[in-house]
């Protein structure tokens, strides 16, 4: 190819200039195995503070497939008077690297064809879509053709970056943040590529946490405020309709009871139409498919990245997601394993934060201390392994109502009365606070957040002492 018998030319002339196309150009991408070779030694004797020319260049091929006075010589002087002039380097550089790209994809076309060819049943073309896609994916989003393998300069300016920032910006947040001010204090904000399971009993409130931290995050995008983010919701439980019914009770401050019913003063609905104005706003994109496989939540959350651009995946929630199609004995705990290592792999290949929520065990109601630990997650395969970081629900308000409830009825003597008036106190003395705790944290401390959580709107807020829930 012309063009990269000119680029190898002019890196013959100008040493210097290899170094300006930053390591993008991989001898891999060219397509004479000659223009490789010699690409190759150009970098190898230029690392070593040498001069790279047509002399030291045969030398350093020699014992290669190339002759050198029959083929190498005659081609590398051609190559040095056909030199490109320095201002077209990266102009060449892109054009070998788009026909690379074609080859490529070509190729890629021809291999799905193949083994589209062979796919016995529906779960076999399923694959072979799942298997295309991440081949898709992977040459769209590395256009460059850069190695994963990096030396400690790179890793070091992003980390130095990304404290820059958040001491700048005086946030102390350095990824997306939740909106809730203990919350981000602790972690930081939720860092790029990691998995973070919230993990509950139900009626804890995992769903209205996760859309409260997709609203906050898209808001923050919206505002140009810092650690915002766009924000893609996968939601397996409830549909597209009751999610955007809560999230307008929660920004509204009116019970969804109110909502459902219509039953609303003046002052009410103004304030729901003035938020779903401002909701109607945010870069926050809702899937409510069903039963999701976790092959089919990968290939539409790499679109989601590549239409919206968002900073945030959150999944409601990990245990109504199906695994991979498989053949023979394959249990549910082995199943989750591979769903939460998928998750794992969606948050590394898209360079975002992934939250999910997670069902805890039984077990747990069969202890005095309802607190869930993180054994509550083990028997939900390897997701404590996967994880980043594991936040855990808690409300004792739930727990009280449920054991006062069950002692109402019947004739009850001064023993029980003052039981039932001690547990009622307690419950108004814990109304609305709820714990998350921070029960993993590979990145720094575990601790517990105090939230408050507004059962009226079945939304969340930041705790402080006197507050009380409505």
């Amino acid at each position: 190819m012309a063009a990269e018998q000119a680029l190898v030319g002019a890196l013959l002339v100008n040493n210097r200039l290899f170094d300006e196309l930053g390591g993008v150009l991989l001898p891999e991408q060219f397509y004479v195995p000659m223009h490789a070779e010699v690409f190759r030694a150009i970098g190898d004797i230029t690392a070593r503070g040498g001069e790279a020319n047509p002399i030291t260049v045969a030398e350093r091929l020699k014992g290669t497939a190339f002759d050198a006075d029959r083929q190498l010589f005659p081609h590398l002087s051609q190559m040095f008077e056909n030199a490109a002039l320095t201002a077209e380097v990266k102009s060449l550089a892109e054009v070998i690297q788009t026909t690379f790209m074609q080859r490529q994809l070509m190729g890629l076309c021809e291999s799905a064809k193949g083994q589209a060819a062979k796919a016995s049943g529906p779960e076999d073309v399923k694959a072979v879509i799942e298997s295309a896609g991440s081949e898709l994916f992977r040459l769209s989003e590395v256009p460059d053709g850069k190695s994963m393998v990096r030396g400690m300069r790179e890793g070091l300016i992003e980390v130095l970056q990304r404290a820059e920032t958040a001491k700048r910006d005086g946030t102390g947040i350095s990824g997306v943040a939740s909106g809730f001010m203990d919350l981000d204090n602790l972690l930081g904000g939720f860092q790029r590529s990691d998995l973070i399971i919230l993990g509950a009993r139900p009626s804890m409130g995992k769903t209205s946490l996760l859309l409260n931290i997709a609203e906050r995050a898209a808001r923050r995008c919206v505002e140009g405020k810092p650690n915002g983010a766009a924000v893609g919701l996968f939601s397996l439980e409830m549909s597209y309709e009751q999610l955007v019914q809560r999230m307008l009770a929660g920004a509204a401050n009116v019970s969804s009871q109110q909502m459902g019913t219509g039953h609303l003063g003046e002052n009410e609905f103004h304030r729901m139409t003035t938020s779903a104005a401002e909701l109607a706003g945010l870069p926050l994109y809702i899937d409510d498919t069903p039963a999701l496989s976790i092959a089919a939540l990968r290939a539409r959350a790499r679109r989601m990245k590549r239409q919206y651009g968002i900073g945030l995946l959150v999944v409601d929630y990990l245990q109504l997601m199906t695994g991979p199609p498989v053949k023979g004995d394959f249990n549910k705990v082995q199943e989750v394993s591979a769903i939460s290592q998928g998750l794992k792999q969606v948050a590394r290949e898209l360079d975002v934060p992934v939250i999910a929520a997670s069902q805890l065990s039984r077990q747990l109601e069969q202890r005095d201390n309802k607190r869930p630990q993180l054994s509550d997650l083990r028997e939900s395969g390897s997701i404590e392994q996967d994880a980043d970081l594991v936040l855990m629900l808690y409300r004792a308000e739930y727990y009280l109502s449920r054991q006062l409830g069950a002692g109402e009825g019947g004739a009850a003597g001064d023993a029980e009365r003052k039981k039932a008036a001690e547990l009622a106190a307690e419950l108004e003395r814990v109304r609305g606070i709820t714990e998350l705790l921070v029960s993993k944290n590979r990145k720094g401390p575990t601790d517990t957040v105090k939230l408050l959580f507004e059962g009226r709107t079945t939304s969340f807020s930041d705790y402080a002492p006197g507050r009380v829930a409505v």
